[in-house]
């Protein structure tokens, strides 16, 4: 799910762009969260547009009929499925920012003996 998650964001930030801009991606770990954060370039969104782009088959009102308006609900579902948070604030000369906060368990921290679970809770199998 996760891979599904790192891929979708960019790849909403490029379907929801104008042509010749930009999208950027960042990635990181800051203090105990590991994050993900998408910007592009697209159209000006008005501010209660926002928190919308996140229900399923939502699209900002600029947007036209590309895609079925999944995208950021995928991501938003994903994220919290992780106990994540995610936020999104649009840019003032167009664009969104979408940036994911995820709990971070390094690799080396040893699961939980017995459990199956690391000490955020998260099953063997997650991946991270």
């Amino acid at each position: 799910m996760l891979r599904h998650l790192a891929l979708n964001l960019p790849a909403n930030a490029v379907r929801h762009n104008h042509p010749g801009g930009t999208a950027t991606v960042a990635t990181g770990v800051h203090e105990k969260l590991a994050f993900i954060e998408v910007v592009n370039t697209g159209p000006v969104l008005d501010p209660g547009e926002v928190p919308a782009l996140f229900e399923p088959f939502q699209r900002g009102a600029k947007r036209g009929s590309k895609g079925f308006g999944l995208g950021l609900a995928v991501v938003r579902a994903i994220t919290l499925t992780h106990h994540g948070e995610v936020v999104a604030a649009r840019r003032p000369g167009g664009g969104l920012t979408v940036r994911v906060d995820l709990p971070h368990r390094p690799h080396s921290e040893p699961l939980e003996k017995g459990t199956g679970r690391g000490p955020l809770g998260f099953g063997a199998d997650a991946s991270r």
